[in-house]
């Protein structure tokens, strides 16, 4: 059985200043090449943050998701691997986005929050930030499912009721393991699973 865990509010406690950018300076500064393709950064309630490179077993995850949710969804739904959003105050670069098609709508213009139907971000190193402030972008703009692939642990953690306001959060998480797999809840319907020891390396 997955074991059901109501997931903690998290909040921010570092008070170091910071230079904030909204997303309009955010995607200016990208027009211009002040960022360009080089630049492993996303903006994260208003803040750029460099994004962790790539190991072996991330990759691999990734790979199989992709493969296992487009096998799954037969074209119905548009399956986008490590491509930006636009938030209110965010441009996150998720590991795993599922959103309606048909893929053209996203050709000239980024997925926005009501886009998106389920996020996934497969976690080693980045486990902390995945879980917190991660989790805090998506539950803000109220992403009904969130996934995190926690290779550290070897399981799936998979965060539904989102809870926006002054701590956003989701209210619960539950935790899948191997041997064990993870429903696919798109619109509150189960299309199918995903087993987890695929994903794990």
């Amino acid at each position: 059985m997955p074991t059901a865990i109501l997931a903690p509010s998290v909040a921010a406690t570092d008070d170091t200043p910071l230079h904030r950018f909204s997303v309009e300076l955010y995607d200016r500064m990208i027009r211009d090449g002040t960022f360009t393709d080089e630049d492993k950064i996303e903006l994260l309630e208003g803040v750029v943050y460099d994004q962790m490179p790539h190991n072996a077993p991330h990759d691999h995850a990734i790979s199989q998701l992709q493969l296992a949710l487009i096998l799954l969804f037969q074209g119905a739904m548009v399956v986008r691997t490590q491509s930006s959003v636009t938030f209110p105050n965010s441009v996150p670069e998720p590991d795993i986005a599922v959103l309606p098609g048909p893929a053209e709508r996203y050709a000239r213009v980024r997925p926005s929050a009501a886009d998106l139907l389920v996020v996934v971000e497969v976690a080693d190193t980045t486990l902390a930030r995945d879980r917190g402030l991660k989790q805090r972008v998506y539950a803000r703009s109220k992403v009904p499912v969130y996934w995190i692939v926690n290779l550290a642990d070897r399981q799936v953690e998979v965060y539904t009721n989102p809870r926006g306001g002054r701590t956003p959060a989701y209210r619960t998480r539950t935790d899948f393991r191997p041997g064990q797999s993870v429903p696919v809840v798109v619109g509150k319907k189960t299309v199918g699973s995903v087993v987890v020891s695929e994903l794990l390396p």
